[in-house]
């Protein structure tokens, strides 16, 4: 057998001599620790095999107290155990690493496929391991590698948060996402469904309100002015029967209303340049017209939209 030819990748550092001795050294460790993770989990099929009736139930409890006896953890455990029951000792092959099994335990091809290398490899790696069996490497390498170790980073929303935040942090990265239309649009559908949320709230808040009896010190006044009892104010709709489109209608209504009450008494009117007075108040003049459309189409059922409106509605902002 012709003994592989290992080349230092530092030879500034290494020889091909050093570096070939601490190669071997480690591959003999490594497949030391895979004899011994195979023996651990052969051990647990003769403590409990695999076709023992009532296994899923006996096991756990079983491997859970033998592996807090020789210090190890259980999950860790059962996922020796598993690998050896994918593996038969007849199908190992040697001088491949107990990671190298795991990774390929799910192919049904496993005892072959473990025997060849890709590419014309002298051995198997873990990451080649993992993507032959379409999981994902420790060490991506193509885009979509890359992609996908990011999604599985981001599964947790709080760490998603962060990632986005450190993203619009960046604003070459930034105008390159919001330049895709389709991230736009989610965007928008983001926003508009949380102002949404919001103004449903205040609406059911001022609902709450509305429909609370007045207040105990006001009709304690003296019997000399006796006031009128008091009329409680009628809730705009039925909220709990109103139809999707009303209350969304109702909402974005409420939400502008909202908005521009919190944002006009914060304006600093005074800087505002010419130009930009008229761009809002042109934009409030289609505002206007909008509103008059569906006004028109509450009171009629006619929802066209003739040619002078198309034309205010399609009016830019940018005219001098």
């Amino acid at each position: 057998m012709v003994r592989e030819k290992i080349v230092s990748p530092f030879p500034q550092r290494y020889t091909d001599r050093q570096w070939g001795r601490y190669v071997r050294q480690g591959r003999d460790l490594v497949l030391e620790e895979s004899r011994i993770q195979f023996e651990l989990g052969d051990i647990t099929l003769k403590m409990v095999d695999k076709s023992e009736p009532g296994e899923k139930r006996g096991v756990f409890a079983i491997l859970d107290r033998y592996a807090d006896q020789i210090g190890i953890n259980v999950h860790t455990l059962l996922g020796y155990r598993f690998t050896a029951m994918q593996w038969p000792p007849r199908h190992r092959e040697p001088g491949v690493s107990w990671s190298v099994h795991r990774a390929l335990e799910s192919l049904d091809d496993r005892f072959g496929l473990i025997q060849e290398p890709p590419n014309g490899a002298d051995h198997w790696t873990e990451d080649a391991a993992l993507r032959r069996a379409g999981r994902l490497p420790h060490r991506p390498l193509t885009k979509e590698e890359k992609l996908d170790r990011v999604r599985t980073l981001l599964t947790n929303s709080e760490n998603a948060v962060g990632a986005v935040e450190e993203i619009i942090r960046r604003p070459d990265v930034a105008h390159r996402v919001m330049a895709n239309p389709a991230n736009q649009r989610i965007l928008y559908r983001a926003h508009h469904e949380q102002r949404m949320e919001a103004a449903a709230d205040r609406l059911a808040a001022a609902h709450e309100r509305d429909s609370e009896p007045a207040d105990s010190g006001r009709q304690e006044e003296t019997a000399a002015a006796p006031q009128a009892p008091a009329r409680l104010r009628e809730p705009a709709v039925d909220y709990q029967r109103a139809s999707r489109e009303a209350l969304e209608l109702i909402g974005t209504g409420t939400a502008f209303l909202v908005d521009l009450q919190e944002m006009v008494p914060r304006l600093h009117v005074a800087e505002f340049t010419d130009r930009e007075v008229r761009a809002i108040l042109d934009n409030h003049r289609r505002i206007r017209a909008a509103l008059d459309w569906c006004d028109s189409a509450l009171a009629t059922g006619d929802k066209t939209m003739d040619d002078e409106l198309a034309r205010i509605l399609s009016e830019g902002d940018d005219e001098p």
